[in-house]
């Protein structure tokens, strides 16, 4: 008995979820959810849904038109694509050449950061390798007297101009 009574209370729980919760795909398409997705032709760069031109209303008598005849929202999307190009839309599809310009920037940086990685690691080993054969005793006290007799033939050329 108690468990004849979880089972009916737990299908009632879901049938009341399943009716309370909102179903996007039965809810009806509205205008300004196409409007929102295109530009208006006449006014370049102004969203459709808030363009109030003449040639913005004629785009949403359009819209209105095809909506009542139950066109999809990418129906009327390729509607206006055929009629004015990619330039219509308020998002640039991803695909062909905008494909590219959205994914390489993220492909550069998979393959330059590790590259520049590589690269700083090689220089600074190459540099490190270069300096401790340099740095004998002897070259050092080299250059310190080659350097001492070169600035003091600078302060002397330098006492002689003045």
């Amino acid at each position: 008995m108690m468990k004849k009574n979880f089972v009916i209370v737990s299908v009632l729980a879901i049938l009341v979820t399943a009716l309370l919760a909102p179903v996007d795909s039965l809810a009806e398409l509205t205008e300004t959810e196409v409007s929102e997705s295109l530009i208006c032709y006449a006014c370049p760069g102004e969203p459709l849904n808030i363009d109030r031109c003449s040639g913005g209303n004629k785009m949403r008598d359009v819209i209105k038109k095809m909506l009542k005849e139950g066109r999809s929202k990418e129906d009327i999307l390729d509607y206006f694509v055929a009629q004015f190009g990619d330039s219509i839309l308020t998002t640039v599809p991803k695909k062909g050449f905008n494909l590219v310009a959205y994914t390489g920037p993220f492909i550069a940086l998979l393959v330059g950061i590790p590259l520049a990685i590589f690269l700083i690691r090689r220089w600074n080993s190459a540099g490190q390798k270069l300096s401790s054969e340099q740095a004998t005793p002897e070259r050092v006290a080299t250059l310190d007297d080659e350097m001492r007799q070169r600035i003091e033939k600078e302060l002397s050329e330098l006492d002689e101009e003045d």
